[in-house]
């Protein structure tokens, strides 16, 4: 009974193992189409709400759906090392699992909101109240949002810190998770000061370290026995 309990505890880790690798790695691969997407199809200086109307394209709504993707795998990573993670670190884990449903819940039901209230008035010609949802709007309830997600994602991925031991892996992961962390929290702030330029440069670096990060991640789960 032992030798069997041990086998299908052994099966179950490698299953956890596996699952965490893709998920990481599919949270990159995400958070990067995202990144150039937004790139890609940049919407003009906010004019207000019949400007934005009037350009409207779909096109700068396409970079939404990786974003809700995103939120998807984070949970699932989060899960896989909450799994993983020794019974004195659990307590990060668990609080990591709690902040990132936040930040799933206000970042994807944000982002569908664009997807269909925002989108469907701009295709029927309705503006009437939609110019504090607009997401080019940055005084928007949408970049409110957006900026208090980030945040949860943001302390989300630092409790995590103290799962990753020792070793030359550990300290370039703990790096990226600390710089994406340390952004998103900035870029909370900062969204407050109305400060555009300091925001888009935190948003573009973070678009690179939180990718980075979960790359980082995943190598984690391969490596792990």
């Amino acid at each position: 009974m032992s030798h069997q309990a041990d086998l299908e505890l052994s099966s179950a880790r490698s299953s956890v193992k596996t699952l965490g690798f893709w998920a990481a790695l599919l949270a990159a691969i995400f958070s990067l189409l995202f990144a150039v997407l937004a790139i890609a199809f940049t919407p003009p200086e906010w004019a207000g709400i019949e400007a934005y109307a009037k350009g409207y394209d779909f096109l700068q709504m396409l970079n939404m759906i990786p974003v809700v993707l995103v939120t998807i795998a984070v949970i699932v990573v989060m899960a896989c090392l909450h799994t993983l993670a020794p019974a004195s670190h659990k307590v990060f884990s668990l609080i990591a699992i709690a902040f990132s449903a936040i930040y799933a819940t206000i970042i994807s039901s944000n982002y569908y909101l664009q997807l269909f209230v925002v989108r469907l008035n701009i295709v029927t010609g309705d503006l009437e109240g939609l110019q504090l949802l607009a997401m080019p709007n940055l005084h928007s309830v949408f970049f409110a949002l957006e900026a208090l997600g980030y945040m949860f994602l943001s302390l989300a991925t630092l409790f995590i810190l103290p799962l990753f031991g020792r070793g030359k892996l550990a300290k370039w992961l703990r790096a990226a998770i600390i710089v994406s962390g340390g952004l998103g929290i900035f870029g909370a702030i900062v969204a407050l000061f109305d400060r555009p330029l300091l925001i888009f440069a935190g948003l573009g670096l973070w678009s690179l370290s939180f990718p980075i990060a979960m790359i980082l991640i995943a190598i984690y789960f391969r490596k792990l026995p």
